[in-house]
């Protein structure tokens, strides 16, 4: 078998289609394409070479997430800091979510499939250092259990030119939350902390907030009150957003006069846009009496 050139990047999917338009654009960067289509075959590969890249596509399910793992769980350091993009399927905020926990360097959305944009981010990637994420240690393990989300019924509702704010500092949820937001018609705006978007609140007035807790500076907490100080916001709706559950913040958000709590992993974008529309189509919540 001739040997893998070391200026190399793993393609791991199952789907044709997919690896016969990446192939062309990896090839124009320099690089040759080595491909994969589960644990075993990707363990054969790094006997041969190590890749200087890796394209995982998580349409292969719980493989492409065990094969994930089991990169960054290596004990081998050549091995867990290969930078890793992620094919996803349609954007879906759990994956994205759950890949960002292992350190993937960018994503990017098959059902909408850019190669001049792909090609962008593996250029980029090949400027920065490797990120290493923790990860459990037992490599290539199957993830059989993945969380299900209850179906959530949809409620006829225009969003079109509706005015929807989000305050993220997570670059990844922040840039494929606005562009799922904005292909649905609603007018995006977006903040990167809480100063920012307090200033945002106050000079677009949106309609809705999609505010994170956890931001640099004042977190979402103090915004909430803020804009709840605010007239003119007063029939602004919030819905909050969190990594956790936790009963006191779920409280303390509506108690603050939040129209709405999300955790962020029990959530695609598809459903966060339903939330939006729930959310929009009810009356705004008042504060209880203090």
């Amino acid at each position: 078998m001739t040997a893998i050139e070391s200026k190399t990047i793993l393609v791991i999917s199952q789907e044709e289609s997919l690896v016969a338009s990446l192939s062309p654009a990896i090839q124009s960067l320099g690089y040759s394409v080595a491909l994969a289509h589960d644990g075993a075959t990707v363990i054969d590969v790094f006997t041969r070479a190590i890749p200087s890249l890796i394209i995982i596509d998580m349409g292969m399910g719980a493989d492409g997430v065990s094969i994930l793992e089991g990169i960054r769980a290596s004990v081998e350091k050549v091995i867990s800091g290969i930078p890793v993009i992620i094919a996803s399927q349609s954007g879906d905020l759990v994956e994205i979510s759950s890949a960002l926990r292992f350190g993937i360097q960018d994503y990017f959305i098959k059902s909408n499939l850019d190669i001049s944009l792909v090609k962008e981010k593996m250029q980029k990637i090949f400027a920065i250092p490797a990120i290493t994420a923790n990860a459990p240690d037992t490599p290539f393990t199957s993830i059989a259990n993945m969380s299900k989300v209850a179906p959530i019924d949809v409620i006829p509702v225009q969003v079109k030119q509706t005015k929807l704010l989000i305050v993220e500092d997570d670059k990844f949820l922040r840039d494929l939350a606005s562009q799922k937001m904005s292909k649905e018609g609603l007018i995006v705006f977006v903040a990167v902390d809480g100063e920012q978007g307090i200033a945002m609140a106050e000079k677009e007035l949106p309609d809705i907030i999609l505010l994170d807790i956890l931001l640099p500076g004042i977190d979402g907490f103090e915004v909430l009150h803020r804009v709840r100080a605010n007239a003119q916001l007063a029939n602004t709706r919030v819905a909050m957003l969190s990594n956790f559950g936790q009963r006191e913040d779920i409280e303390k958000a509506l108690n603050a006069g939040a129209d709405q709590f999300l955790v962020k992993a029990n959530y695609t974008l598809d459903e966060i846009v339903e939330e939006v529309k729930r959310v929009l189509a009810a009356p705004r919540r008042l504060l209880s009496a203090q």
